[in-house]
């Protein structure tokens, strides 16, 4: 549909369906909530040396596993894309 993942935890009414009822991002502290609970699950990840895929080589994709990399050094990265280089823009 095109409609913004942050939808559901900006808009009140729409937080009963989101996969984060429980965090009101529209506050610093349910943002915080959420960043710490990201952390915690992607912690658990890199603790079990588990595999990574992220989906689409651009930009953001490319910046997250590097950062992935850098904050989580045991978790196994992959990184696909339709394009047949990463950054296919360039």
């Amino acid at each position: 549909k095109g409609e913004s993942l942050w939808f559901p935890t900006v808009h009140e009414e729409a937080r009963p369906a989101s996969s984060w009822p429980h965090i009101d991002e529209r506050f610093l502290e349910g943002r915080r909530r959420h960043i710490l609970e990201e952390y915690g699950a992607i912690k658990a990840l890199n603790d079990k040396s588990s595999t990574i895929l992220v989906v689409g080589a651009g930009f953001i994709g490319v910046e997250w596993v590097t950062e992935l990399r850098h904050y989580f050094p045991k978790l196994k990265n992959t990184i696909i894309d339709f394009l047949p280089n990463p950054l296919g823009p360039l």
